[in-house]
């Protein structure tokens, strides 16, 4: 394989750095065998427990190594960036943390308890777009009209160095894993992770995991080209949104598959996932433990590790999931 490209995937350099400033608010997140997956495939499996994250999933990483990042000055003028929502408490959290003015664009479809969270953490909540792109067209205007940082929820050399201490910690715990499946939305988890595997652990099959309404990686990296897709309702919606060529690249060099699943497939896989484990998973972060689930990864050897990333679902939604299932 060539060397990827270092304008858009970090060194390993680079996220060994992040780990240091990710480090001083959190520890690894825990890694943790499944049983009954480890039973129902006949290998091992293990959840890399992101959703026990400060703010509830992976996106603090790359927001906390973002702000830190920034000069005095920058981080005086304040940041903004748009976000379905968890990347969105990423970034009020490290906002906070630097005591940096932040304003968050999301969509009105956002879940209430990821808005009430951006706000309760002191960043400004605008709620007005339609969808996810719309409020990233206003995040990015924002920026420009005042001059001040916009943090990319899924591209930037900084970001994706912060999402890559997942997989540096995951070698580490694991080191004899084999396949990773990585919940794949705009790819900056995957880049991050990607990135470090690509160099540090070639020999791991890494599987991109989305649902069949948030597919725009899926469609464009199995076209060749960027696709748009649909704008659709989704219980994944931490994953939704448009890619552009810099995603493209990441999905073609950092996925050896791409896979989907259903709606009913995750409805199914968060209900299972909380009365057989407690935790309370949002849809995002249940898609990779639904392509094991419900087969579409059947991997013949292991261990198989799979990241688990988002716990900020509604309590109603979860309780019509759990009628359902």
């Amino acid at each position: 394989m060539s060397s990827l490209d270092p304008t858009i995937l970090p060194t390993v350099d680079a996220v060994r750095a992040a780990e240091r400033h990710v480090r001083t608010i959190m520890p690894p997140s825990r890694l943790v065998r499944n049983e009954s997956l480890s039973d129902q495939l006949g290998v091992e499996v293990w959840l890399k427990l992101e959703l026990e994250n400060p703010t509830g999933s992976f996106k603090v990483r790359g927001a906390y190594n973002v702000l830190a990042e920034l000069t005095e000055e920058e981080r005086r003028k304040g940041v903004v960036a748009s976000s379905a929502g968890n990347h969105g408490l990423g970034v009020a959290y490290a906002a906070k943390a630097f005591d940096t003015p932040a304003m968050l664009y999301v969509p009105r479809t956002a879940p209430q308890v990821k808005k009430d969270g951006i706000r309760a953490l002191g960043a400004i909540v605008n709620d007005e777009a339609l969808d996810y792109d719309a409020a990233m067209v206003l995040a990015k205007a924002h920026a420009a009209q005042h001059d001040i940082r916009f943090i990319n929820p899924c591209l930037g050399l900084d970001l994706l160095a912060g999402q890559g201490t997942v997989a540096l910690e995951l070698l580490e715990q694991l080191p004899t894993v084999t396949t990773v499946l990585i919940c794949t939305g705009g790819g900056g988890l995957l880049g991050g992770m990607g990135a470090v595997l690509r160099t540090l652990a070639p020999h791991v099959h890494v599987i991109g995991v989305q649902s069949e309404e948030t597919a725009a990686m899926t469609h464009s990296v199995r076209a060749g080209r960027v696709q748009e897709t649909t704008v659709t309702p989704t219980l994944a919606d931490g994953l939704a949104g448009q890619i552009d060529e810099e995603a493209l690249y990441i999905g073609q060099r950092c996925a050896d598959d791409l896979v989907l699943v259903t709606e009913a497939e995750i409805g199914e896989s968060i209900a299972w996932l909380h009365r057989t484990t407690g935790m309370k998973v949002e849809g995002a972060g249940a898609v990779t433990v639904a392509a094991l689930r419900h087969g579409r990864v059947t991997p013949q050897t292991g261990p198989i590790a799979v990241v688990v990333s988002g716990q900020n679902i509604d309590d109603s939604r979860l309780a019509t999931l759990l009628a359902t299932y």
